[in-house]
This record gives C-alpha cells, structure tokens and sequence, in this order.
C-alpha cells in the first residue's frame, strides 16, 4: 500500500511515496509537452480550463500550443515557418476562435488555430498588431492595437477606426475592464488614455513618460490601474481610475527590470509580476511585493507574460525561455486530492 497523507501543510513542496516525486502547490513548476521557449499565454474567457500559447524556436515565435487543463499539459496545435506569431488572442465567443498577428496583419482561426485566415475588412494588410482585447459586453466588443486602435462588433469579421482623441499612437498596449462593459485603458506614444464609452472617444490621462510596456486595469476593481514602463525596475499605481498615479518600488531590487503583471480576478488585492530575474506577489493591491521563486534551484527565468487563473487556489503561469511554468498559491492546509498526480492505490 502506498504511504498517504491526508492533510499537510501547505509550505512542504514535494511528496515521496514508492520513489514517485508529486510536485505540490506554493513552487513553480515546468509544465508538460512543451519544453521549448514560450512567448505568450491567452486564457479562454469561455473556459478558464482551456488556454493557447506561442511557442518558438530561438526568439522567433511559429507555432501554437493548447493545453485543456489550465496549463498542466500542452500539445501542438499548428506550426509555420514562415510566420511570427507574437501572441494569441482567445475570443470571447468561443474556444474554437483565436486571433495571432504576423507581418501580414492580423489572422483570424475558427477551428481552435489549426488554420488561419486573414483579416481584410477594416485592418490593412501588414497592419502590425501590437495588442488585443475585448469588453464584457453582449456584443464582446473586440478592440486592437495596430498603429491605431480598431474596433469590432462581429467578432473580429471587419474593423473599423476607434481612436478619437488620441494623439500619436506607437506601441499600443490594451487592457478593458471586466466588470465595466464600457471602460478600456491604453497607452500611446505620449501617454496614457482612458475611454469610458466603449472606445468611441479617448482622454489623456497622464504624459509621465512616451515608452510603456503594459497596462492592466484590476479585473474586480477598476478604479485601480498598473503601469509598466519599458526597462523600467518600477511601476505606476493609480487608485482612482487614471486621475493621480503613483510610483511602486517597495519591495522590488532597482537591478530588476519589471516585464509583465495580473492580477487574480477573486481577490482585487492580490497582483503578481514577472521581471528579469524572478517573480513577485503583492497581498497589498501593489503598495508591497514579496519573491515568490519557490522550486527553481538557480536563477529563476525572466518571463516576458504573466497569467493568472483566478480559483480558490489560483494558478500563475508564466511563458519563459523554457517553457511554460507554473504556481499554485495556497494559503490554507492542502487536502490529498490537492497535490498534482496525486493517486492513491491499495
């Protein structure tokens, strides 16, 4: 009879029973079927269970994986060699819809990626698509980011101009609030902006600095917004949706270069990071960070995305060089059905 446990705590790693390593919750661990350098990861919005990444040789990114089982395990969806695919995108009407830029524009799959076609109506061809995203709304607004900002309501079918007072658009990172249907953030070539009516219309909020890597608007409370400002060891905070920012570095190295955030949609205070050179948590809604590189034995891999599933446990995923790793954060005392490949036999 195999050696159970029925409850242990949550800051023991590994489980050992009959030579067999079971990975636990609270470390980073390399996820299955991949084992080539990851580049970016979407979560379905139909199916937290199902998500899409690109994954490539060197630092080109040609092909495209899926995993059923929120990350544990990947297999290859497509290939092309010919291709860049930079990320994925999950529509919000379907697993089976996913959207990748390349160096001719934006390609559009209705089969779950196994083969793509190009969007035409709206976007030009070679349009360079920078970012993506959608609003909770009935008709699952679509937005993108291509040297200006686009906008659909057939589910990405044709496009059409929604960047109203905007000024030079370069660089364009998109992030939409999930409990507001009507507010979506972006940054610009000299600042930040804010839309509050679906995208028709866009105010500046702050001229802080031209060269910004992300922006993230908290999924349970959108009154708080992060900023990430490109080879930057810091962030920016707002509190009141854009109006005042302030600077974050407590807790993180000024030797750091911070790459990516989220934040888990459960908890409106808990955030998380990825940077050059390990990863971090806030418990604070970002006034603090705390290390959380559990389970790498050297040097942690820089992670150029971050995603979190939110649960009662939520899973980090993070796409480095190596693939695409994982964290399951437990506070609490862990049930046996709990641990990862756990299996009880008599």
């Amino acid at each position: 009879m195999f050696k159970t446990f029925t409850r242990i705590l949550s800051s023991i790693f590994f489980l050992f029973t009959a030579g067999i390593l079971y990975a636990g919750p609270n470390q980073w661990t390399l996820t299955e079927g991949m084992n080539r350098p990851a580049f970016y990861i979407s979560l379905s919005p139909v199916d937290n269970k199902v998500l899409f990444c690109t994954v490539g040789s060197g630092h080109v990114p040609l092909a495209l994986y899926r995993s059923n089982d929120k990350g544990n395990t990947w297999s290859q969806v497509t290939q092309n060699d010919n291709a860049y695919w930079s990320y994925v995108f999950c529509s919000p009407a379907s697993t089976s819809i996913v959207f990748m830029p390349d160096s001719k524009g934006l390609n559009r799959s209705i089969n779950g990626g196994y083969t793509m076609s190009l969007v035409t109506s709206g976007l030009a061809v070679g349009s360079y698509v920078s970012d993506m995203t959608y609003l909770n709304d009935t008709d699952k607004t679509l937005f993108v980011s291509a040297y200006s900002i686009y906008k659909s309501t057939d589910g990405g079918e044709t496009w059409s101009p929604s960047s109203t007072g905007m000024g030079y658009l370069s660089g364009i990172h998109l992030s939409a609030s999930p409990v507001n249907s009507s507010l979506i953030y972006a940054t610009g070539g000299n600042g930040l902006y804010k839309s509050i009516d679906k995208g028709e219309n866009w105010s500046l909020l702050t001229t802080m600095t031209n060269s910004w890597r992300r922006i993230c608007v908290n999924p349970s409370n959108p009154s708080n917004v992060y900023a990430i400002p490109l080879y930057q060891s810091y962030l920016y905070k707002s509190h009141d949706g854009g109006g005042t920012w302030g600077l974050i570095t407590s807790g993180i190295s000024s030797s750091l270069t911070v790459l990516d955030i989220d934040c888990d949609a459960n908890d409106s205070t808990q955030i998380f990071l990825s940077t050059s050179n390990g990863y971090f948590k806030s418990s604070d809604s970002g006034a603090t960070w705390q290390p959380m590189n559990e389970g790498f034995s050297s040097t942690p891999p820089s992670a150029e995305d971050i995603l979190v599933i939110p649960g009662k446990s939520p899973i980090i995923l993070a796409a480095t060089p190596f693939g695409v790793y994982s964290y399951t954060l437990t506070t609490t005392s862990i049930e046996k059905e709990q641990w990862e490949g756990y299996e009880e036999k008599k």
